[in-house]
């Protein structure tokens, strides 16, 4: 029985059904041995389902048996995975000492495939660094990485190792070559040559974060699609979920899907390492801000930026849209001595051309505008020019030149729709439509209007709307006339019951409004509800 029970661990492991997996494995472990091999499985199931603390100690006790068994190659891949779990633990010195580990067996026992093994896991260690030269010696070490692994048939190591290249590649400035070495380590995952499930996951986040990371929106999708689908196949699977679900959040915002968005970015809350929590928290209050739900941004931003995330520049941002100009600009022109970097000067100058045109500072969003152009001009994607053309257009418009501003905006707007952007291209066109009134063209200004106005109530983005020319603000934002009259009950600390009596409705029908409420606003209690109701002048 207790052999049979080995036996059904192995076949749920096959068949990806890893609770079960473990499930059988600890159930057999209490009566006979577990060989090394098995256990080794049995580590991967626990892994694989959210039981860190576990997996480690099964791959511990997988590598001593395997080093009593006098299997050395085993013992070396033991202590490689030793390595990756606990780095994915948050613990890096004791990753570091089991890839000396893995050193000191490979090199005394002389195993030539397993030097893959070393070489991978110095390459990533290395990639960790923002030097240049060990970022060349990253890419240096995954390509013998891969040479080793590839001839001996170690697909694992060898998707591993194109990932750590491909990053290398992509931060040494090499775009093209380093998506196209992510592209050849995906193609190993698609064709199901992978043979550890994990490595699967690794892949997946890797590729889409690239794709975020160099703006290729069409490649995010594409991505994030194909780990979605994966991640379906597999609900019990918690790792690379929360990390990946901040990814789909960021694709799913991108294509105006802000209430998907909303929810992957609560999940990934829920279920990112608590070192890692800080994009998701920033994540949320970017959906926030754009839907108007200001408090919430607050509170988001905030707790981003205790998780170690800067809240810039979305919460220089919230300050604009909640009407507090000087306090946005306050921030910008801090920001603008203190961002660094190429990557961190693309993402800060849009929002730094928008506060400064706000502020009517024509020649600071010139100046940012013109910063941004030369930025692109050096780092050309899709995504990057139709940024460039809007701040331009932005720009010229704050200095008064409508007729230039105008063309930029017109190009822009063009090249939004293109990529599949609407909230961006709904941006463009209001800004668009203001340029058009400005140069007396009401019939061209109501078009745009027209577009951008249908855009915004689509996607919920209640401030945008509420900017737009003739139209009004609402303080009840998202919700129905039905759904503010049980807020505004709630807020006076009615209960459910209370609230049907007062509406004349079941109570299952306010608990499905109330439902709606906390949906639509991206709140989760009544305290929440009611802040809500008086921060919006409901009661």
């Amino acid at each position: 029985m207790p052999q049979t029970m080995i036996e059904d661990g192995r076949r749920f492991y096959a068949e990806q059904a890893w609770m079960a997996a473990l499930q059988a494995f600890e159930r057999a472990d209490r009566d006979v041995p577990i060989p090394a091999s098995d256990i080794l499985v049995w580590a991967f199931s626990a892994f694989l389902v959210g039981h860190e603390q576990r997996s480690l100690e099964l791959l511990a006790r997988a590598f001593r048996g395997f080093l009593e068994a006098g299997d050395s190659a085993s013992a070396a891949r033991a202590a490689f995975w030793l390595a990756f779990a606990h780095e994915a633990h948050g613990d890096p010195a004791r990753a570091e000492a089991w890839g000396r580990r893995l050193a000191t067996i490979v090199e005394d026992a002389g195993l030539d495939p397993e030097r893959a093994l070393v070489y991978s896991g110095l390459g990533h260690v290395a990639l960790s660094s923002s030097e240049p030269v060990q970022i060349e010696r990253a890419l240096e070490l995954s390509r013998r990485a891969i040479e080793i692994a590839r001839p001996a048939g170690d697909t694992d190591t060898a998707v591993l190792s194109r990932l750590s290249a491909g990053w290398a590649l992509l931060r040494l400035g090499r775009r093209a070559a380093g998506l196209a070495e992510l592209d050849e380590a995906m193609a190993m995952v698609n064709c199901g040559d992978v043979p550890t499930p994990l490595v699967n996951g690794v892949a997946y986040c890797s590729v889409i974060s690239a794709s975020l990371r160099t703006l290729d929106v069409a490649r995010a999708r594409e991505w994030t699609t194909a780990a979605s689908e994966w991640c379906a196949g597999h609900p019990e699977l918690v790792p690379f979920r929360g990390e990946c679900l901040v990814h789909r959040s960021v694709v799913k915002m991108l294509d105006g899907d802000w209430a998907g968005a909303l929810t992957e970015a609560v999940r990934a809350g829920e279920r990112v390492r608590a070192v890692d929590v800080g994009p998701a928290y920033y994540q949320l209050g970017e959906l926030h801000r754009l839907a108007g739900r200001f408090t919430a941004a607050e509170e988001a931003y905030r707790l981003a930026n205790s998780a170690g995330r800067r809240p810039e520049p979305g919460l220089m941002l919230l300050r604009l849209a909640q009407g507090r100009t000087d306090a946005a600009v306050l921030s910008a022109r801090r920001l603008e001595r203190e961002t660094v970097g190429e990557a961190g000067r693309l993402e800060f100058l849009p929002a730094y051309v928008e506060v400064m045109a706000a502020a009517s500072a024509p020649d600071e969003a010139r100046s940012g505008a013109e910063e941004l152009v030369s930025l692109v001009q050096a780092s050309p994607s899709a995504v990057l020019s139709a940024r460039a053309l809007t701040a331009v257009g932005t720009a010229r418009f704050a200095a008064g030149d409508a007729v230039d501003a105008a063309a930029s905006l017109r190009d822009a707007s063009i090249r939004w729709h293109e990529l599949g952007l609407p909230y961006s291209e709904a941006r463009s066109r209001a800004e668009l439509g203001r340029c058009y009134a400005a140069l007396g063209d009401d019939e061209a200004a109501s078009l745009e209007f027209e577009a951008a106005r249908a855009a915004f109530e689509r996607l919920g983005a209640a401030p945008d709307l509420a900017a737009l020319p003739g139209i009004a603000p609402s303080p009840s934002g998202p919700l129905t006339a039905r759904e503010v009259d049980v807020i505004r009950l709630v807020a006076k600390g009615l209960t459910n019951r209370a609230v049907a009596e007062e509406l004349v409705l079941s109570e299952k029908t306010i608990a499905r409004h109330l439902a709606n409420v906390y949906s639509k606003l991206g709140i989760a209690s009544r305290a929440a509800a009611t802040a809500y109701a008086y921060d919006h002048g409901l009661i």
